[in-house]
């Protein structure tokens, strides 16, 4: 069982509240997607535990952390998690996000970039156009919104049926999760709004991109990516097959040879 104290840091008015394996560990700090929160990551977190100090944020308007405000934009997040770093003292942070979470990652990359020491990217919200228009978010308001109504025991079995390949560990921190976030999160960009082709370039560390088989990001976007690519820090993408967006947990053993793979190669 995964063993962390949890804590809040208070930035710009805003309390964060995260939950830290500690440790005179490396540090490595999880950000999870839209709508989950930092448990989201507790299977795989157990096993990076056993090298870092691994640090899971509930991101503003998830999990415990405050609730969106009015001065809220997609930048908040990245200028949180840097902020969040200053004041636990943590020095070349690794980075790892998924979906949302990974577009904070990728953020706290190119505004700061002598903050990570090598970032992870979960399916990030690349979409295979030249640009990424606004989402059309009413589908996905009306389901949350009808899980909004569930209790956690429904929840749980609303997850259960829907996602068939997840393990039991999975579960229930996604049902209790959505009973957390902030309803009106999708009343705001959480995502960058701007091109990957603008961002990717501008990254100077080590990054490993993580696709699916039916996620967000096609295997052309990552390739594209891949000559975009202008530092002299290594750039890595791994397509994993049998998974869509929820990578780590539809296909968790490829996920995570290809992520040990990845950070046994950086240097100590």
């Amino acid at each position: 069982m995964l063993q962390y104290k949890e804590g809040d840091v208070t930035i710009n008015g805003i309390t964060l509240h995260d939950y830290l394996t500690g440790g005179k560990k490396p540090p490595l700090i999880l950000l999870h997607g839209a709508t989950d929160n930092g448990l989201c990551w507790t299977p795989i977190a157990e096993v990076l535990a056993e090298k870092y100090d691994v640090i899971m944020l509930d991101a503003q308007g998830h999990g415990k952390s405050d609730k969106l405000d009015k001065k809220f934009t997609f930048q908040s997040h990245t200028e949180q998690v840097a902020a969040l770093a200053r004041q636990l003292g943590l020095t070349k942070p690794i980075i790892m996000g998924h979906s949302m979470g990974a577009g904070t990652t990728m953020n706290v990359a190119v505004a700061y970039p002598d903050l990570p020491k090598a970032i992870i990217l979960e399916d990030p919200a690349w979409l295979k156009q030249d640009t990424m228009p606004p989402p059309n978010q009413a589908d996905i308001k009306s389901y949350m919104d009808s899980l909004s109504k569930m209790t956690l025991e429904e929840l749980m079995a609303e997850c259960r049926n829907s996602n068939p390949l997840w393990p039991e560990a999975e579960i229930e921190p996604w049902a209790e999760s959505k009973m957390q976030y902030d309803k009106r999160l999708f009343d705001f960009m959480v995502v960058n709004p701007g091109s990957y082709k603008e961002q990717v370039p501008k990254i100077k560390c080590p990054t490993l991109l993580i696709i699916a088989e039916n996620g967000l990001v096609a295997k052309t976007t990552a390739e594209e990516a891949s000559r975009l690519w202008k530092s002299k820090a290594p750039f890595k993408w791994v397509q994993i097959i049998g998974a869509g967006h929820s990578i780590r947990r539809e296909n968790y053993t490829d996920y995570k040879k290809a992520l040990l793979d990845f950070l046994n190669s950086l240097p100590e």
